[in-house]
């Protein structure tokens, strides 16, 4: 019971997310327009050191106005290997 799609447009797009406005049509025979988030491709490393401890950053976001554990992250760019950009993102984000 799959969906159908009856086309699609951007209603936003940033570097770092797009929105879609989707007509789709439902196995029933609903139809309406439904958004889409599409992210862009992101690499996230965990970098383990020889005592099985893993590299984190405290991180406020201010969308939930809190703080949290993460771990390093990037997009990846054009020409970029995911493991290049893995490698790019603890770099910039740690040091």
């Amino acid at each position: 019971m799959q969906w159908k799609i009856h086309g699609q447009r951007p209603i936003y797009e940033n570097s770092w997310v797009n929105v879609w406005l989707t007509d789709v049509e439902t196995p029933d025979g609903n139809r309406w327009e439904h958004h889409v988030v599409k992210l862009r491709h992101l690499a996230v490393a965990a970098v383990v050191n020889e005592r099985r401890e893993v590299l984190m950053m405290w991180r406020h976001r201010f969308i939930t106005n809190a703080w949290a554990w993460e771990l390093p992250m990037g997009l990846v760019e054009e020409g970029e290997t995911p493991a290049e950009a893995a490698a790019r993102g603890v770099l910039e984000e740690t040091g």
